[in-house]
This record gives structure tokens, C-alpha cells and sequence, in this order.
């Protein structure tokens, strides 16, 4: 069966990111065109929905500028919403009244208040939901879940994330409701969350207490016009240096995270590290957005007879990394991550696959609120 899709957000720009990501895969020489079809698609207004449905080879009946009008279209089985966030909540409830299946991109909506809501309103209408948080899809986090499931690193003991970017000390204009407090899109909750969640799927564990600090490392912030121009400096509303620490259940062990800003000077990298008592992964990358970007996984395994020597012996011959051969699968990570997802979508897999939906992103908007809350009080927080 060919699921009929109707895009929220969908311009005619080819370089844009709905383009891209939810489209794309759809395309007559794309891996999905047997499972999915654009059918309709929506913009804030009848002149940009027009021309968006010329470029994307639709008639002009199937471009609407009100989220009504494509929730109730016949033609639709799945409303994809694909805009700011602050606009999450307004564009997903018609289509939830119609009873029309969802896909909405993370954030799920600009407040934990709001995910709540439709989420309520999902499961009293019956309908299927999901939310992007497709990090989890991607194959080395696949094949790096797989492997701390099947027991080879032990028990693991310690995880550690670092991630260092240096592409986000301005932002594009059409960005700049990054810098409302109140828009529910920032770094916490965009950048941080991707990765964090697909960690957390790895180690299929959530974090029973956590501390965290956040501060404004750099005060102001531009804006870049799409010529290139940039604003005059104002001040930045977000914290760009995040530190994250909690203690993992089931298991026990200690993850420790940390993204930050920084200047072009530092090379934008990301590191993870898995520490088990047989054996340990770590994830290497040059993005931070890993979502997008995957990065290279690899694995050590404790040789036979480690840990017999003294405390000041040699250590020579003992664990080395080795990269992981990881299947890169259909989609080849090329739309972003979304692509796997709505393939596993389409095979009727699962959250134990990595599907998110509305239940499991309204956890992640309390963990956002709790990181939040400790950041400001100094407390220790729970969001379980």
C-alpha cells in the first residue's frame, strides 16, 4: 500500500530542507517511491503553495495555504509537518481532528504543555504519530545499539559525549526565532536532544536523576540574510555551553555530556565513548549534527588476560579500536536520517526500531524541561 502524504511547510525551493528530507526519497529515482507518494502540500500562503506545487509536479487544487484545508483532503493518509517549531501545535490539530496519521519533526511542539496536548488528542482519535528524531535510525547507532545488546562491551560503566561546533555562531535570518526563549527551537532542545536520544536508544536506558550546567559563553548573536549580509549584533537569549551528567537506568552507569559553541578556530567534532567491563565503542564525526551527519563507529574488546598486570606495568598489547563495518542499508544516509525512518515506518517497525512517537517525544520534552530546571536552580532533576 502507498502511504499518500501531505507536506506542511513545503516550499518550492529544491535546496530547502523539506525538499530534501521529505521528498526526495519519494522521487521517481528515489528508494521509496513503491511506499509513498506527495499527493498535496501546504504553505502560509496561495501564491507560495501554488508555485510550490508547480515545482514538486502537483495540480494546483492540491496546493492549500490552511492546515485545514490539506488535513481533510481525501488524497491525504499522513499530514507531514515540516515547519518552525512554533508552529507545530497550530499546523498538527487539524489534522488530528481528521483523523489523519502525523508526522511531526522534533521539537514536537514549543512547550512540554503542547506535546501533552496533542498527544492526549492522538490517542483519542486513534490515530498513527510520529516524531523526527530519526538520529536513532542512523546505521552506526543501529549497529551500535545492536552490539551493546547482544552483551560484548559487559556491563557498561561510563558513557561520555563531547561535541564541539563551530558552524553556529550566526544563524540565518529565517532562524531567528532561535533567539525567543519562548519558540520552543533551541540549542537544549534541537542540536542537544538529537544526540542525546539516539545515545540513550544505544544503551536502551534513560537517566534516573541528572545535573546540568548551562551558560552563555558568547553574548550576542547576528543574523546572515540569505545574500550573505549579517545583522548587527544583538543579545543571545540561549545558553551555547551545555554540560549534561546523570546516572543511567537500568545499569548504572555515568553518562557525561557536553556540547558547546565555539569559535571557527576549534574544528567542529563529536565523540562518543561507551566504556563496558569486556569491551567499549566510541563514535567519531566532524558534525555534531549526527542526525544528518553519521559518524564512524568503532570497537575494542579487553584481549585475554587483561587486567592481570600491576597497577604500573606496561600496557602494551592491550585493547586497540577497530572500526565497525556498519550496513549503510537503501537510504545511505543521505536525506538526513528521515528517509530510514520513513522506511521503518513503512515496514511497520517499532520503538524498539527507533520509531519516536508522540508518547515517547513528550518524554523528551519533560527531559528538556528538567535539564532546564536543574540548569537554572542547581538542582538534581527527574523527568521518569
Amino acid at each position: 500500500m502507498v502511504v499518500r502524504l501531505g507536506i506542511i511547510g513545503l516550499s518550492a525551493d529544491q535546496g530547502a530542507w523539506a525538499t530534501m528530507a521529505h521528498v526526495s526519497p519519494f522521487k521517481p529515482d528515489g528508494p521509496l517511491t513503491d511506499q509513498y507518494k506527495l499527493t498535496a502540500l501546504a504553505t502560509s500562503n496561495p501564491d507560495s503553495a501554488k508555485a510550490a506545487a508547480k515545482a514538486h509536479g502537483l495540480p494546483p487544487e492540491k496546493a492549500y495555504s490552511k492546515p485545514e484545508d490539506i488535513a481533510h483532503d481525501p488524497d491525504v493518509d499522513m499530514v507531514v509537518v515540516s515547519v518552525k517549531v512554533p508552529l507545530h501545535k497550530q499546523m498538527t490539530v487539524p489534522a488530528l481532528y481528521a483523523k489523519k496519521d502525523v508526522f511531526i519533526e522534533w521539537p514536537m511542539g514549543a512547550s512540554l504543555a503542547e506535546a501533552e496536548e496533542m498527544n492526549s488528542l492522538a490517542k483519542k482519535q486513534g490515530v498513527k504519530n510520529y516524531v523526527g528524531l530519526q538520529a536513532r535510525m542512523q546505521a552506526p547507532f543501529v549497529k551500535a545499539r545492536e552490539i551493546v545488546a547482544s552483551g560484548a562491551l559487559g556491563r557498561v560503566t561510563s558513557t561520555t559525549v563531547l561535541g564541539i561546533d563551530s558552524a553556529l555562531m550566526d544563524f540565518p535570518e529565517k532562524a531567528r526565532y532561535i533567539n525567543d526563549p519562548n519558540s520552543g527551537a533551541s540549542i537544549l532542545s534541537i542540536p542537544v536532544m538529537h544526540t542525546l536520544d539516539a545515545v540513550l536508544h544505544v544503551l536502551a536506558s534513560e537517566l534516573s536523576s541528572l545535573s546540568a550546567t548551562a551558560i552563555t559563553t558568547y553574548p550576542t548573536i547576528s543574523f546572515l540574510s540569505p545574500t550573505g549580509d549579517k545583522s548587527a549584533p544583538e543579545p543571545k537569549r540561549f545558553a551555547d555551553n551545555i554540560a549534561i551528567s546523570g546516572t543511567l537506568t537500568p545499569g548504572g552507569g555515568v553518562l557525561s555530556f557536553q556540547y558547546l559553541i565555539t569559535a571557527p578556530a576549534t574544528p567542529s567534532t563529536f565523540h562518543l565513548t561507551i566504556c563496558g567491563e569486556k569491551g567499549a565503542l566510541k563514535m567519531e564525526g566532524t558534525n555534531f549534527a549526527v542526525q544528518m551527519v553519521p559518524p564512524k563507529l568503532y570497537q575494542a574488546t579487553a584481549p585475554e588476560g587483561a587486567g592481570q598486570k600491576g597497577v604500573y606495568e606496561s600496557r602494551e598489547g592491550g585493547a586497540e579500536w577497530e572500526e565497525v563495518e556498519v550496513p549503510k542499508g537503501r537510504m545511505h544516509g543521505h536525506f538526513g536520517g528521515v528517509a530510514e525512518l520513513y522506511e521503518a515506518i513503512a515496514m511497520g517497525k517499532g520503538k524498539e526500531d527507533g520509531i519516536v512517537d508522540f508518547e515517547e517525544a513528550v518524554k523528551r520534552h519533560r527531559m528538556v524541561e528538567a535539564i532546564a530546571r536543574s540548569a537554572r536552580d542547581g538542582s538534581r532533576e527527574s523527568y521518569l
